[in-house]
């Protein structure tokens, strides 16, 4: 049962209302059962008389519930669809044509979901100044069950609270308010650009240009700050001279940024472009400059939106899918609306690694793709190898979001004789994904496997194996390791016997705290070898022994 208190937000007999539309929807009612009375509502909720009648009265309006003289309030058949309304608001003129990809994306995400959840939603687009009376129309009129609201700046806390206000359920994509707990789907902008920094430092490179837009973004202050931390981990001075803000996320503030910094005598040899539609400016840009990605700088973006994977050469960017924003905006307020959400609720989105062929090693010079992005599509006249080693002849594919790890199992690959080939660049006999756990570990193996079934792009098969790389940071002895071993353990298991069926083995290399030797030489190992599948191996230590599970 949901909770009815004045500090909840929103009218009682709403809030009342609300929890038992929820409590039909999710079936707890059926078509033609009787409701608590008036006096039994009063009791279970803890509200007046008059609460409980208006909550009553709103729910026969809406044709939820009928009542019948003598008998009382009883669930009416085919309880309408939820309905939900998604508030573009700020983007002005063709701010959307300018970037249609990721507009596209989440619709289509949010589409999926209403459409599993036989909601059905509507879209109107506003200007910042007419938001707060289109919200206060919206509520008054109740014409719709939830709001979902995607802002060009952050969110303005006036719409909050007329929503709040009202007890209107509400769901805000892709912004927060700090110190301020919202029901909101955000991605964890800090940790992206750390990673995406590291990345690049990790290749060799330590001249690194930021190039993002709105500084007074949230979002964009985040990445800058996941950007500089990445830079002090590493003990790279920040350079000032070095960062564009730009006042828009379009491709021409893109170019416009990139060719500022490369069209000078010592330019960087690498750059973070912290939005992928800024990303594509820049490749026009590098061209414009008679320069060539990746030889002569290195790019990486943010966001992973769809053309960037077909670009020549195709984009390396953290992942944070609109798609999922769409589709878990619309989870989580439908989740609210049938209560089995307790507001406020946030989603996070944990950015992962996606490395294809715009990054090279520092100072190779030689024109070719660095190893971690190397297309594995033959060369013309380009002889097999030669090369011995445990994987000699196969290719390999390096994932994920744990940067230094993917360096160092991507470069043993190429010591025990693998090609090492860009996500979706052609068929993988192995595949490596590296992450560090986070608080849904589940979630992140989940997405492996997305990775995974995208190497089949274009009709080609699975990889023939598995491994997942874990560097935990976490003590071998601690509850936490033991637990998240566990953890590890128990979904190997249920996904080796998901795959298994089509011949693929599922393992994991799991790391304590430290920097465990022989890591790398371990994944292969598992990759190479003819295992079940389902087996945890962890490396305790430079002085401990491998365990396996």
């Amino acid at each position: 049962m949901g909770t009815v208190t004045r500090r909840a937000g929103g009218p009682m007999y709403q809030q009342l209302r609300q929890d038992l539309l929820g409590r039909i929807r999710r079936g707890e009612y059926s078509a033609g059962d009787l409701l608590p009375s008036e006096s039994a509502l009063c009791e279970q909720y803890g509200v007046s008389v008059t609460t409980a009648r208006r909550a009553l009265l709103e729910l026969v309006k809406e044709g939820a519930v009928y009542r019948k003289a003598g008998v009382g309030t009883m669930v009416a058949s085919g309880v309408r669809r939820v309905r939900l309304a998604f508030l573009s608001i700020d983007y002005k003129g063709d701010a959307w044509r300018r970037t249609p990809s990721a507009m596209g994306e989440i619709v289509a995400g949010l589409g999926e979901e209403c459409w599993q959840r036989a909601a059905a939603f509507s879209m109107t687009g506003v200007e910042r100044d007419g938001a707060a009376t289109h919200l206060r129309g919206l509520v008054e009129e109740r014409s719709v069950d939830g709001v979902l609201l995607r802002t060009a700046d952050d969110i303005d806390e006036e719409l909050l609270e007329i929503l709040e206000g009202a007890g209107m359920p509400y769901v805000v994509v892709k912004r927060r308010v700090p110190d301020r707990k919202i029901n909101c789907v955000i991605s964890d902008d800090v940790t992206g650009a750390r990673i995406a920094t590291s990345h690049l430092l990790d290749l060799g490179h330590t001249r690194i240009a930021f190039v993002c837009a709105k500084a007074h973004l949230t979002l964009g202050q985040e990445r800058l700050a996941g950007y500089r931390a990445a830079l002090a981990e590493r003990g790279v001075e920040f350079e000032p001279a070095l960062v564009r803000q730009r006042p828009n996320f379009t491709t021409e503030e893109g170019y416009g940024a990139v060719r500022e910094l490369l069209d000078v005598p010592s330019p960087p040899g690498a750059v973070f472009v912290a939005s992928d539609t800024m990303a594509l400016g820049a490749y026009g840009a590098v061209r414009d400059l008679g320069m060539e990605v990746p030889r002569d700088v290195s790019l990486v973006g943010y966001d992973d939106i769809s053309p960037v994977a077909v670009l020549q050469p195709p984009l390396t960017t953290i992942r944070t899918s609109y798609y999922d924003f769409g589709r878990l905006a619309a989870e989580l307020i439908l989740d609210i609306i049938e209560g089995r959400e307790v507001a406020p609720a946030q989603r996070t989105i944990e950015p992962l690694l996606i490395v294809r062929n715009s990054t090279l090693d520092a100072g190779s010079g030689t024109g070719l793709p660095a190893s971690l992005a190397r297309s594995a599509r033959p060369e013309p006249d380009r002889p097999p190898t030669s090369r011995g080693g445990m994987l000699a002849g196969k290719t390999a594919v390096v994932s994920g979001s744990a940067g230094e790890t993917i360096t160092e199992v991507a470069r043993f690959c190429e010591a025990e004789g693998a090609t090492v080939a860009a996500v979706g660049g052609a068929r993988a006999d192995a595949f490596f994904y590296c992450f560090r756990p986070g608080p849904d570990l589940g979630a992140a193996l989940d997405r492996a496997l997305t990775d995974v079934r995208e190497l089949s792009e274009g009709g080609l098969p699975l990889p023939d194996s598995i491994v997942y790389v874990v560097p935990t940071g976490l003590d071998a002895d601690a509850p936490i390791f033991a637990a998240v071993r566990a953890g590890v353990a128990r979904l190997l298991g249920s996904l080796a016997g998901k795959e298994g069926s089509r011949g693929m083995r599922v393992n994991a290399v799991l790391l304590a705290a430290g920097k465990p030797e022989g890591a790398a030489r371990s994944a292969v190992f598992l990759a190479a070898e003819e295992t079940v599948g389902g087996e945890v191996l962890v490396l305790r230590g430079t002085t401990g022994r491998p365990a396996r599970s």
